[in-house]
């Protein structure tokens, strides 16, 4: 009898067969799709809401396989959601899975008209990118840091036990991993000076390029001269889980060494992070292939740890936690606001007349959880959609206000208070419309917070202009004033005094020739007094002096040091600084810095030196160890 059943079952599935391939049957294929044929509209739909989150839905029949190519990077279904935290102009492209084959239809451009910069409140953007604007650059782990719990930069980790303590947990996550095995460098995994050393993975965060990628994996060679290959691409951070956060790469993809691309299927989605911190990355990937699954750890150290510009602090320090907004606290503001210089000397006055800054009109500053620090949204780029341009006309009217409490800012006046930072005007007061082709951008308000109050230099005012999740003002809309000039300005560079006969000038390390003007850690016999020396931003100070009795061996690098600014290292970065300069024998040469901070800067607070540094060893030599007498200052000067 059973016999008999798998007979008839065979024969009748037959006649289905049979059926199905003759002339009267109906059934219908899918249709194919041209490129023409996916537009918005009518293949698919884009939607944004008002907390700019982006919906892409196929308008097709579900049973067709959906692609998109979006500004996230690629995504796969017939509804993908995701998020973008700046305005601006979008395209995304959308794709089936045809008999032909994936078919994409033409890219569809999409705005999105406002700011939401609490998407990126989580500190993990700021680990990963250094914040909004910027970049960081992450190289595989070459030594123990005393952090991440390796010494390599690879590790192994029991999927079974991934806490390897026995419990049998399998939830791998962020901050929760111990490896099983931390190899360090072996010679038949990953050599310390095999080319993979050489790798990197920088990650952007910006307006205009949104999460970018650029990497180089070191292929061939060894480490300091290999050959390898550079992608550029796109990331995604995943949060949905805070404990589980993940990255997803595209037209990249996770780095790990090339002898380990069969090793694991998946290096581009969903990504396991396992710690981030400003300091250290570390991504796990599942091994696949016949050795069985096992999670294998990829250690990255920030590059700038690595060269030891940054230090990684000794004591706990809990990384996770967003801060919540800070407002600003500038002691003395009422006095400040009103103080202003003339000529180098301080002056305080009835009233104070500011001028919008033709550098920078206006911005954002959004609060930045992870750095726990106000930042810039625009990081000086206008000119686009989203950031417009302004006219003449913003910068036409001035603000002055007075001690009294009153204020005229064009033919608007009135009177204002200003209590525990905030400067509230009598009525809004509208200082400026930037109107572009895409947005307008309203600098209006009643109650303005000061962000920045530097005497004599800038004022910054704010309004709230955004919230967080949790209805936290985390964004302000500001405007930025100069200080107006008071009894003509300056006409010409400061002079800044000196006495020659104190002068330090020696050997530093018994490798650097130094002249040092002022340090405030040394014996207190410094050529300058430092309340001579103040810098507003964009100044620079320039060091004039005098070679005499050198030989040189070969061109030297000299430049001029402070423990200020974007371009602090000493001896030997400082000599690959733009600013240094090349001597070759004796004669008179400048040295140079600018005030590039975003404040004026002072001497007199006892944070930073001044001092000409030079290449000596192997580049020059003295015929003495008189070394004050072969070099001499012969100007300071501020402008």
């Amino acid at each position: 009898m059973k016999v008999n059943r798998i007979i008839h079952s065979l024969m009748a599935t037959a006649a289905l067969l049979l059926t199905a391939c003759s002339p009267d049957s109906y059934s219908l294929s899918k249709p194919d799709y041209e490129p023409g044929d996916l537009v918005e509209g009518s293949a698919f739909s884009v939607t944004v809401d008002a907390d700019n989150t982006v919906t892409l839905k196929s308008l097709l029949d579900k049973s067709y396989n959906c692609y998109w190519i979006q500004p996230n990077g690629r995504s796969q279904g017939n509804e993908v959601k995701f998020q973008l935290p700046f305005s601006g102009t979008y395209e995304v492209t959308f794709g089936v899975d045809t008999r032909g084959g994936v078919v994409y239809g033409t890219p569809y451009k999409f705005e999105v008209t406002t700011n939401n910069m609490s998407l990126l409140e989580d500190p993990l953007y700021a680990y990963l990118t250094g914040g909004v604007g910027k970049s960081k650059k992450w190289v595989p782990v070459d030594r123990d840091y005393g952090v991440g719990q390796c010494t390599g930069p690879v590790m192994y980790c029991n999927p079974d036990d991934v806490l390897n303590d026995g419990s049998g947990s399998t939830d791998i996550g962020i901050n929760h991993m111990k490896p099983n095995w931390d190899p360090g460098f072996q010679s038949w995994l990953i050599p310390e000076d095999d080319a993979y050393m050489d790798s990197y993975m920088v990650f952007s965060l910006d307006d205009v390029n949104g999460c970018s990628l650029t990497e180089y994996r070191g292929e061939a060679g060894s480490k300091g001269a290999s050959t390898g290959t550079t992608l550029t691409g796109k990331w995604n951070l995943n949060l949905t889980d805070k404990n589980h956060p993940t990255l997803s790469f595209t037209d990249t993809y996770s780095m790990h060494n090339a002898g380990f691309d069969a090793v694991c299927d998946n290096y581009t989605t969903n990504i396991v992070i396992t710690e981030l911190t400003p300091y250290m990355l570390q991504l796990a990937t599942m091994r696949t292939n016949s050795e069985g699954a096992w999670w294998i750890i990829w250690n990255f150290i920030a590059e700038d740890v690595q060269n030891g510009t940054v230090e990684i602090p000794s004591e706990e320090v809990s990384y996770l936690e967003a801060t919540l907004p800070v407002l600003p606290e500038i002691e003395g503001l009422e006095e400040k606001i009103f103080t202003t210089d003339i000529n180098g000397v301080e002056f305080q006055g009835a009233e104070m007349t500011f001028k919008v800054s033709e550098e920078a009109a206006y911005d954002w500053l959004w609060w930045n959880g992870g750095t726990s620090a106000w930042e810039s949204v625009t990081k000086g780029n206008y000119g686009t959609n989203w950031a417009p341009m302004w006219g003449d006309e913003a910068l036409e009217q001035e603000l002055t206000l007075t001690k009294k409490g009153t204020y005229t800012y064009g033919e608007t006046e009135g009177t204002y208070t200003l209590i525990d930072g905030v400067i509230t005007f009598d009525n809004p007061i509208t200082f400026f419309t930037v109107v572009g082709d895409d947005r307008t951008v309203e600098l209006t308000g009643q109650a303005w917070q000061v962000f920045k109050c530097d005497p004599g230099s800038e004022l910054v005012l704010g309004v709230a202009d955004g919230k967080d999740a949790n209805g936290n003002v985390n964004v302000y809309k500001v405007v930025n004033f100069t200080y107006k000039e008071v009894g003509g300005g300056q006409t010409g560079p400061t002079v800044v005094p000196f006495d020659a006969s104190k002068l330090w000038v020696g050997l530093e390390a018994g490798k650097y020739f130094r002249c040092q003007l002022y340090n405030p850690w040394g014996d207190g016999n410094n050529a300058i007094d430092p309340a001579n020396v103040k810098l507003k931003k964009n100044q620079k100070i320039n060091v004039t002096f005098r070679l005499s009795g050198f030989t040189f061996l070969q061109p030297a690098k000299m430049v001029l040091c402070c423990n200020r600014g974007s371009e602090q290292s000493w001896e030997t970065d400082c000599y690959s600084y733009d600013r240094a300069i090349t001597v070759n024998g004796d004669g008179v040469y400048t040295v140079s810095w600018t005030n590039d901070t975003g404040s004026t800067v002072k001497w007199d607070d006892g944070t930073s030196a001044l001092t000409m540094t030079m290449q000596f060893v192997d580049y020059a030599t003295l015929p003495d160890e008189d070394y004050a007498s072969h070099c001499t200052v012969e100007s300071i000067t501020i402008e």
